[in-house]
């Protein structure tokens, strides 16, 4: 796609503008549907029966990403998604006891959660249970390929999306449905 089109679209919002946009668009789109078609064909399955919202459709996104072949930011999603469904999922099995009181913990309570590192949390749900080993590890191999995108040190980003997908299937799909 040529930049100089896709500059003009913005600042020149005339209808010839717009469809201009929209040809260099549907070229580009054109070009790349027959891999885009291949690589679907590389993704597990989904379980839709065992997701359930927000993470049966950040699944689905990330998996778009892969298709659309747009991996390094499909590594990053799948980082995300994974690291907030380990903290959505310490949050549904914490209770505290207070004075003989069984509680769940406030909102500003689980807030100081959210800066502990995400090992520790994948650490803590093995160890209580909660992740069973092959989830945990796809948890904690999921961090490291994430981590190693987010400071520019991925080198082989179609395979490690689709790897960072499988890992995030691996993490959801092996794990009790979440009492939200």
């Amino acid at each position: 796609m040529k930049i100089h089109s896709d500059v003009r679209a913005q600042f020149n919002k005339t209808p010839e503008a717009r469809e201009l946009f929209g040809t260099e668009l549907r070229q580009q789109f054109e070009k790349n549907l027959p891999e885009s078609v291949e690589r679907i064909w590389e993704l597990p399955p989904i379980i839709e029966t065992r997701q359930q919202e927000p993470y049966a459709s950040l699944l689905r996104e990330v998996r778009e990403l892969f298709v659309a072949g747009y991996f390094y930011s499909c590594v990053a999603m799948c980082g995300i998604v994974g690291e907030r469904y380990s903290k959505d999922l310490l949050r549904a099995s914490v209770l505290t006891k207070n004075e003989g009181a069984v509680s769940t913990p406030s909102e500003d309570a689980f807030k100081y959660l959210e800066r502990v590192e995400i090992s520790g949390i994948i650490g803590f749900l093995k160890e209580t249970g909660t992740l069973a080993d092959n989830a945990a590890k796809a948890a904690k191999d999921l961090c490291e390929l994430r981590n190693s995108y987010a400071h520019a040190r991925g080198k082989e980003f179609g395979r490690d999306a689709r790897k960072a997908i499988e890992l995030l299937h691996t993490l959801i799909d092996r794990t009790a449905p979440l009492p939200i």
